[in-house]
């Protein structure tokens, strides 16, 4: 009873800010950092694009000190990365620029030890912008909330959840990428994916990230734990009959709190329409990733998705802060209200 409560009143609260605060898509999209910004303050650009025959993914955090960088592609069963995970600021091989309604991505140079690769694309929307904020449930943050204990301490640190902008756009990528002399052309169902304000990687405990895209149908599932809020869910599913959004998922959280990659996932996600879908991940292949000095490590996997009885591929996501002592707060899991 005291949960339900405290979930209706978060819930109201929530939906009264989120009317208050539109999401600024115009803002976001031009968002830029400042020369005395605050090193943790994060401006990231992301594009995962993936068919039956290729997934690319990239990305660009940019921070006043450093350059975050990505850059992958999946072919014929192997890997091709950049090594590098850091360089100076404004000194990334990866270029990311907006060009009015569209995005240009390109990157010329090495990838693994000797695989000399050019490539060059353009992100075209072709669906609305997702905040992460003000489009899903309210539902699902005051569940979030209200499986915490209340008082004074609680409500600071949830501050430090808040503060950031993310949303994605679901889109085409179209251009061509030449590996060791041999040009591919691209023309990629692709999700971006842009966030912007303070990112501690250390402030995380664990998180999954699932997304999986084609022509016809997007998937998305989010799971962050953080100190001041040990399981936050959102997520939705687009088909031919439009968009709609997670109210509840069973995944079964053991399976992500091992520190490792897990090689398959099979859940249900309960959509704000009533209807269920069924959902499968298979790891295929992947890069690891290390943040603030190994601080916190993130997997970044491509996997072969089924969603509802159909084959599509995405990404699997998931990352551990170094301390294993602090994966979902260290919670009894089966306590937590989903």
């Amino acid at each position: 009873m005291f949960f339900t409560l405290k979930k209706l009143l978060m819930r109201k609260s929530i939906e009264k800010r989120m009317s208050q605060n539109p999401f600024d898509y115009q803002y976001a999209e031009n968002y830029a950092l400042q020369e005395d910004d605050d090193p943790l303050i994060n401006n990231s650009y992301y594009f995962s694009a993936h068919d039956g025959e290729m997934s690319v993914f990239a990305r660009l955090g940019r921070r006043v000190n450093v350059d975050e960088t990505w850059f992958a592609f999946y072919l014929d069963g192997q890997m091709y990365s950049l090594e590098q995970e850091l360089f100076q600021s404004g000194k990334s091989p990866l270029y990311v620029e907006k060009n009015e309604d569209s995005w240009h991505v390109s990157y010329q140079g090495r990838l693994n030890k000797n695989d000399e690769v050019t490539f060059s694309a353009i992100f075209h929307p072709t669906q609305p912008p997702i905040d992460f904020t003000t489009n899903m449930p309210a539902e699902r943050m005051a569940v979030g909330i209200a499986n915490e204990k209340w008082n004074k301490s609680f409500f600071e640190q949830l501050q430090q959840v808040s503060g950031q902008c993310h949303y994605e756009q679901e889109g085409l990528l179209e251009g061509k990428l030449t590996l060791n002399g041999k040009t591919f052309s691209l023309h990629l169902p692709c999700v971006r994916d842009h966030s912007f304000g303070k990112r501690d990687w250390n402030y995380m405990n664990n998180h999954l990230w699932l997304m999986a895209v084609s022509p016809i149908r997007q998937f998305n599932y989010s799971l962050v734990s953080y100190p001041a809020l040990s399981v936050l869910e959102v997520g939705h599913y687009r088909d031919e009959t439009g968009m709609r959004y997670m109210m509840q998922a069973d995944l079964d959280l053991q399976q992500i709190s091992q520190g490792t990659i897990p090689s398959e996932l099979s859940f249900r996600m309960k959509l704000d329409d009533g209807s269920t879908i069924p959902v499968g991940v298979k790891f295929l292949s992947g890069r690891t990733y290390h943040f603030q000095s190994g601080q916190y490590i993130l997997h970044e996997n491509i996997a072969e998705f089924t969603l509802d009885g159909v084959s599509c591929r995405g990404i699997l996501e998931i990352g551990f802060n170094s301390d294993g002592k602090r994966y979902f707060n260290q919670k009894d899991l089966k306590d937590i209200r989903r």
